[in-house]
C-alpha cells in the first residue's frame, strides 16, 4: 500500500463558518465546493469539509461522542517559522492551545484550534525534511 495520504475530511456543523475560518486565517484556496462540501487544495493534499449529516450518511460514521482526539499537523522550515505563524494565527484571533514550545521528541511544536476543536499542530520537525 502507499502510504502517501491524498485527503483528509473534516465532519463539520458549520459549513460556512469552518470554510471562512480555513481561508481567512490559513490562507488556504478552495478548489471545488458545493452546498454540502468545500475542498481546499493544501501542498500535496485536499482538506475537504463536508456537512456533518451528509458525512454520517456516506461513511456510516456515527461518532457522537464529540471527543476529537486527532488533530493534523502543518510542518514548517524552522522554529522561527512557527513563532511568526501562531503570532499571525494568535492575532487574527485563532484559539492557541498550546504555545510554541520544544518537544519531547526533539522538535518545536505548537497548537492551535478551528471554530469546531478540530487540532491543528504548527511545528518544526527536524527529522522530517521540510
Amino acid at each position: 500500500m502507499q502510504t502517501h495520504v491524498a485527503a483528509v475530511t473534516l465532519a463539520v456543523k458549520d459549513l460556512d463558518e469552518i470554510k471562512e475560518f480555513y481561508i481567512e486565517k490559513f490562507g488556504w484556496q478552495i478548489i471545488a465546493e458545493n452546498e454540502k462540501i468545500v475542498m481546499l487544495k493544501l501542498d500535496n493534499l485536499v482538506l475537504t469539509l463536508c456537512d456533518e449529516p451528509l458525512f454520517k450518511e456516506y461513511t456510516n460514521i456515527h461518532n457522537n461522542t464529540g471527543n476529537k482526539a486527532v488533530y493534523f499537523t502543518i510542518n514548517l522550515a524552522s522554529k522561527a517559522n512557527v513563532d511568526e505563524q501562531i503570532a499571525k494565527l494568535n492575532e487574527d484571533g485563532v484559539q492557541i492551545l498550546k504555545h510554541p514550545a520544544e518537544t519531547f521528541w526533539g522538535g518545536y511544536a505548537a497548537f492551535v484550534a478551528d471554530p469546531e476543536g478540530n487540532c491543528w499542530e504548527i511545528c518544526y520537525n527536524p527529522y522530517a525534511g521540510n
